[in-house]
């Protein structure tokens, strides 16, 4: 992971090697639905950038697109419905939208690998832990060309279940999943994850379903884990705090657009774009009066008939019509602040 990155195209019959910065990089990603209402366009042109070795959070109300989002990249949505209309995922200079179901099957689980919310979902309760484990890195083994034997496997599970905190790691593998709290699950399904050796770990709301104190530990689980295992997370959750405690950057996505990217640093003490100054207004503070707490007005549209310009703006006290007639770009509005606002432009075309 501490090597450059490379990506590289055809020039005149000459081969340029280009150094490319981010370990992943999604742009212009726009992803369509075919429903029996109609054409529900849930990705308008997303655009995320992650470096090697650092964490970034993408928060943003249910129904915004940011499990869309991270399933995209290991290519886990369905064909049909699903229809990639623009767009490119690069992954270590690599397009992933350009590979086969075969090709992607080989960085799955091994270059990247997913940890979803529900652990008991993904843990299959009639089999050990120890099967489970086992099978998964002999598949892994296969796919990296570094065969590995049952009893080599379960050596390495056990290592991994130690590397997570669970106690007794030896003892525990022999156990099913329904032996286990739901933190331990969590915990199991991590160092599966783990068992592939990525480079990239995606965590689709990795607390959700747990309580307040496990959620602690597990955050402080994954933080501990980057450090050790020099690991890239992209952090899906719909909880600022949760992405405040792991991660150095953010992504607001509203609707399908993401529309301000910051160190957390920034995002919370000066937040850019009226959605994210909403979602942080309605964080309970013990500063803050029960009674006083702001919610934002309305919902999230549909996506089957969006509102025209900025999707935020039936929803936004500060809408212009320029607001409802052209979408904003993900602009710079201070160093390393990005936002998609007209309350940052000087002047607006069309207006």
């Amino acid at each position: 992971m501490a090597c450059a990155i490379f990506s590289t195209r055809r020039a005149g019959g000459r081969t340029i090697v280009k150094r490319n910065a981010n370990i992943l990089q999604i742009e212009n990603l726009g992803i369509h639905f075919d429903t029996f209402e109609g054409t529900a366009r849930v990705l308008d042109g997303v655009s995320l950038e992650l470096a090697p070795g650092d964490t970034l959070g993408v928060v943003g109300e249910t129904g915004c697109g940011k499990s869309i989002t991270s399933k995209a990249v290991l290519g886990l949505l369905p064909v049909p419905p699903t229809k990639i209309v623009s767009g490119r995922i690069l992954f270590q200079g690599e397009d992933l939208l350009d590979k086969s179901e075969k090709e992607i099957g080989k960085i799955r689980g091994t270059r990247i690998a997913m940890i979803f919310q529900d652990p008991m979902t993904y843990l299959n309760p009639v089999f050990s832990i120890e099967k489970q484990m086992v099978d998964v890195i002999v598949r892994h083994g296969r796919q990296r060309g570094e065969p590995v034997t049952r009893k080599q496997a379960r050596t390495q599970a056990v290592d991994l279940l130690d590397a997570v905190q669970i106690p007794s790691p030896a003892d525990r593998i022999r156990e099913y999943p329904h032996e286990f709290s739901g933190g331990m699950r969590q915990r199991v399904l991590i160092a599966m994850a783990l068992s592939g050796k990525p480079d990239l770990l995606i965590a689709d709301e990795p607390t959700t379903a747990l309580d307040v104190t496990i959620q602690a530990q597990i955050l402080r689980l994954l933080k501990d884990l980057v450090n050790r295992f020099n690991l890239s997370i992209l952090l899906i959750s719909h909880d600022l705090g949760v992405v405040a405690k792991l991660c150095r950057r953010i992504a607001v996505m509203y609707a399908g657009n993401v529309v301000e990217t910051a160190t957390i640093a920034q995002v919370f003490d000066q937040p850019a774009h009226p959605y994210t100054q909403g979602l942080l207004a309605s964080i309970p503070r013990l500063s803050r009066r029960v009674d006083s707490l702001e919610g934002i007005k309305g919902s999230i549209p549909s996506f089957i008939d969006p509102p025209g310009g900025c999707r935020f703006n039936p929803r936004c006290g500060h809408a212009m019509s320029v607001c409802r007639k052209e979408k904003p770009l993900l602009e710079e509005t201070s160093p390393g602040h990005r936002t998609a606002c007209f309350l940052y432009k000087s002047s607006w075309p069309n207006t």
